[in-house]
């Protein structure tokens, strides 16, 4: 298990720094003046290149932080439990009996709630920073792409990647629910078999 967490962490982390510098590389080739960048750090803020290099820094730094956390650092209490809602009620609330519909009650423990965001975000971060990339890309090659750019140009500053990365957060986190749940069943059937498992 720490392997898969341990290779997902660096994946993530190669992945995002990889779109990163595509992203500020291509960004260079298509406008080096940045009058045609979107981000409201040059467009609000105006910032130039070495302020959005040095956000870009910050920013994957804190990316970072957050892949670690949700891959690494995060540890998954010990409970017998075997339903899933009770499983999110004692990992929530630290008792099997206390689930709440859609778990709008604010947690006892906030530790599983960060760890679901910090994993949602590290996972989905490249994959929609991807298509910013590929915007840039379309561009530099004068790719016939009416469809996406309409789309682009109907999200607020272009931001497809927030429109990509937001509702997919959200997804990611009933699939990070389950992957936690398969692995606390695992766990107790390994303490099972062990000779562990306390009532």
């Amino acid at each position: 298990m720490k392997i898969n967490n341990k290779t997902g962490f660096f994946f993530s982390v190669i992945s995002y720094f990889i779109v990163t510098f595509l992203d500020l590389y291509f960004t260079y080739i298509a406008t080096p003046n940045l009058e045609l960048e979107g981000n409201p750090l040059y467009n609000v803020l105006f910032f130039g290149w070495q302020g959005l290099i040095t956000i870009n820094v910050v920013t994957f730094l804190f990316y970072c932080l957050v892949a670690y956390y949700g891959f690494i650092g995060y540890k998954r209490p010990v409970t017998n439990e075997t339903d899933l809602k009770k499983y999110l009620s004692y990992i929530s609330f630290g008792d099997a009996d206390k689930y709440v519909s859609m778990m709008w009650k604010i947690p006892k423990y906030w530790g599983p709630q960060i760890a679901c965001l910090c994993w949602s975000v590290a996972v989905i971060l490249p994959f929609a920073r991807l298509f910013i990339v590929a915007m840039w890309f379309f561009m530099i090659l004068d790719i016939d792409a009416k469809i996406f750019f309409t789309i682009v140009g109907a999200i607020p500053m272009g931001r497809i990647d927030f429109l990509v990365a937001i509702p997919g957060a959200w997804i990611l986190s009933f699939v990070w629910i389950a992957k936690e749940f398969k692995l606390n069943l695992k766990d107790i059937e390994k303490r099972q078999k062990e000779g562990k498992l306390s009532d």
